[in-house]
């Protein structure tokens, strides 16, 4: 067995430490060292997000939609029992071209029927709970308590550098710190935000071949929280509307919805800032009533919308995941979902290598790890930019009312044959690629 230098993680937020603990899971048996760089030089690393150690009266302002498989891997890494807030299960999803489409139920429903056929019952990985919605700040605190707890108990393996990385050479693994110290390492996994303006990257990023697909919508979501006069009843629903997509994502009270509304950027700016009455009577006009009364219940906030899709996600020593790989638009709710699934292949991979007594920093070690995650990125950022450029871009008052009809056209086909409804369910559950161990259950 070749001698391992130690493995870099770099990056300040959620991502970076999931990914740290994801690893520590795959090769916590071995004497490979993890070397966890919570310090960040990189202006532009948002991820870092500063909440507090205790529940916050806005916990609920920003959320995610976590797919079952994504669970299923923060179950077994110690991350879910440590939630502090509870979570909400999304048993229902629609999908509809506009309001009108909503009102008369003609759209894409991604409900699993009551009684499955008998091969989708007998199968393990049927999905039954499209999703579950957290708070970002109640996941955010979770991980960062469950990477605390992994470091306390693997201290001689998993180290923290407080230092920021300032400079690393993917020729040779040399990383420099801001303290002055220095490491080679057998690869560095970068974590930390993409910059959308390749000015603003770091050099070892932008000496690489990871050069960058970017596109900005011109847009931001606007997000908050809703107090509705009718239960949820655990159903998501998602309006493409000439603006842009609003989302409603049900929350642990039935009378509360988290809204995520696309709009450019002036729209979303006043939205935010005007009288609650004057936004309950924008937000009513935009469904048209159909969701029920709707009423802000605390601050709302704004974030930029933006694509950024690495050309390669491994270039010798560096690898890149999560933020540092792909930005998408936030229609699907896949952003957080695919960090995980790249953070899952990813100790796959490290495990089935350590397995095989290969270097990590060998030649095509990380190949598996390029192709699927290069695959399934690309696939969601093509599938979700698409959508909003047909329903809401440019060119949309031509394009729109075809996409409309496409997708009621789906829904009656999905609703009519219960195979293609079970496999768009387990394309949002697990991607593109047969899922990786942690999302299947199982242990390393």
């Amino acid at each position: 067995m070749p001698e391992q230098n130690p493995i870099l993680i770099h990056g300040s937020g959620s991502t970076a430490r999931v990914t740290a603990l994801a690893l520590a899971a795959a090769l916590g048996h071995t004497d490979v060292p993890l070397h966890s760089v919570t310090a960040s030089a990189n202006a532009n690393d948002k991820s870092n997000n500063k909440t507090g150690d205790k529940p916050g009266d806005n916990d609920w302002g920003s959320v995610l939609a976590l797919s079952p498989a994504a669970k299923t891997m923060l179950d077994i890494l110690g991350v879910w029992p440590r939630l502090d807030l509870p979570s909400a299960a999304v048993c229902d999803m629609a999908v509809y071209g506009n309001a009108a489409a909503m009102a008369h139920n003609i759209g894409l429903d991604f409900n699993p029927p009551e009684n499955l056929p008998p091969t989708q019952a007998e199968n393990p990985d049927a999905v039954t709970v499209l999703a579950h919605i957290v708070s970002r700040s109640a996941l955010d605190r979770a991980i960062h308590a469950a990477f605390n707890a992994t470091f306390d108990t693997l201290t001689a393996k998993l180290h923290r550098h407080d230092a920021a990385l300032t400079g690393f050479d993917k020729s040779t693994g040399a990383a420099r710190f801001s303290d002055g110290t220095d490491l080679t390492a057998a690869l560095l996994v970068d974590c930390a935000r993409a910059a959308t303006d390749p000015r603003a990257a770091p050099l070892w990023r932008t000496k690489s071949a990871a050069q960058y697909l970017t596109h900005d919508y011109q847009a931001a979501a606007l997000v908050c929280v809703l107090a509705c006069d009718r239960p949820h009843g655990g159903q998501a629903v998602q309006i493409f509307l000439p603006d842009g997509p609003l989302a409603l994502l049900p929350l642990p009270d039935p009378h509360q919805r988290a809204l995520i509304w696309s709009l450019p950027h002036s729209r979303a700016r006043a939205l935010a800032e005007i009288e609650d009455g004057v936004f309950m009577h924008e937000l009513a006009r935009a469904t048209q009533g159909h969701a029920g009364t709707l009423a802000p219940d605390g601050p709302r906030g704004l974030q930029k919308l933006v694509l950024a899709l690495a050309e390669n996600y491994v270039d010798e020593r560096l690898c890149l995941l999560g933020d540092a790989a792909h930005i998408i638009h936030p229609l699907a709710g896949q952003g957080f979902n695919l960090a995980l699934r790249d953070a899952a292949q990813l100790a796959d991979t490290l495990f089935d290598a350590q397995a095989l007594g290969l270097a990590f920093d060998g030649p095509h070690v990380l190949a598996d790890y390029q192709a699927l995650r290069r695959a399934d990125g690309g696939a969601m950022a093509a599938t979700t930019h698409i959508l909003a450029e047909i329903f809401s871009g440019p060119q949309s008052r031509f394009t729109a009312p075809l996409a409309r009809l496409g997708l009621a056209l789906t829904g009656r086909m999905a609703r009519a044959n219960q195979g293609l409804a079970a496999r768009f369910r387990a394309q949002a559950n697990g991607g593109t690629a047969a899922l990786p161990r942690l999302m299947r259950g199982h242990r390393f």
